[in-house]
């Protein structure tokens, strides 16, 4: 479609010379209700590297939410312009905006939402119906997935029959399943217990790896922390630090 083909793909060798797979800059949100007006962020700024894994850091109400959803395209900020490859997200209208997440990014929440009358491969073959692709050739891709992240033989249980860890899997599954630059990961791990948490960072870890998706975690899991590229810290609607697990000492108290 023109729209994939003009305002993607021209700009693709840009992008990958950049460095950078999104760009938010001077990134602000103001929520009104009535005379009432909630700054949720003053001013982010912020690059994300291509094939990076980033995990952003904050306390209730900090903003990082509110972040982690522009510059994953699921909100538009009230002021300050977020890039995805060089794209103006705020530009873009509802069709153009429905391609990009379709396409370019994959989401994971933190309750699944998987489709409980769904099979596993059912769930995962869903965004490839909406962008276009289904019949025998999604249900290989599906299959392939699900593989991938351990879940081979699961394909036909549906959720109601897996646990809670192997549930996530088909989140990620279903998140990856058209291809996407960017994996958005809302707090991953917190419905898992230590065992099944610790795997699904090394999961996130090989996709970045072996991939080389971006991976953009909200989380408060101190063991994602270690495993990532860089932590990004949010206080009071405003980027307080970025740093790396090297140049930092992980202590628990000090996490607020």
């Amino acid at each position: 479609m023109a729209f994939e083909r003009e305002l993607f793909f021209k700009d693709a060798d840009a992008a990958a010379r950049s460095g950078y797979v999104i760009r938010a800059v001077d990134v602000r949100k103001v929520y009104r209700m009535g005379d009432t007006e909630t700054h949720a962020l003053r001013g982010a700024t912020v690059d994300i590297i291509r094939g990076e894994y980033l995990s952003i850091m904050g306390p209730s109400g900090s903003g990082k939410s509110t972040l982690f959803n522009m510059i994953g395209g699921l909100d538009k900020p009230t002021a300050g312009k977020v890039y995805i490859d060089q794209v103006d997200i705020a530009q873009l209208d509802p069709f153009e905006l429905a391609w990009l997440r379709c396409r370019k990014v994959g989401y994971i929440f933190q309750s699944y939402n998987l489709i409980q009358v769904m099979s596993c491969i059912e769930n995962v073959m869903l965004p490839m119906a909406f962008a276009g692709l289904d019949g025998e050739e999604s249900r290989e891709k599906a299959l392939m997935i699900l593989e991938r992240v351990g879940l081979g033989g699961r394909a036909l249980h549906k959720p109601a029959e897996m646990s809670g860890g192997q549930q996530q899997r088909v989140a990620i599954a279903r998140a990856l399943a058209n291809t996407p630059d960017i994996l958005l990961a809302d707090e991953p791990t917190a419905n898992l217990d230590l065992r099944t948490g610790e795997e699904i960072i090394k999961l996130f870890r090989t996709l970045c790896d072996e991939l080389g998706v971006t991976v953009i975690t909200a989380t408060h899991d101190l063991k994602m922390l270690k495993t990532s590229d860089r932590i990004m810290w949010i206080e009071d609607g405003l980027i307080s630090k970025i740093t790396t697990p090297e140049e930092m000492e992980l202590h628990i108290d000090e996490i607020h």
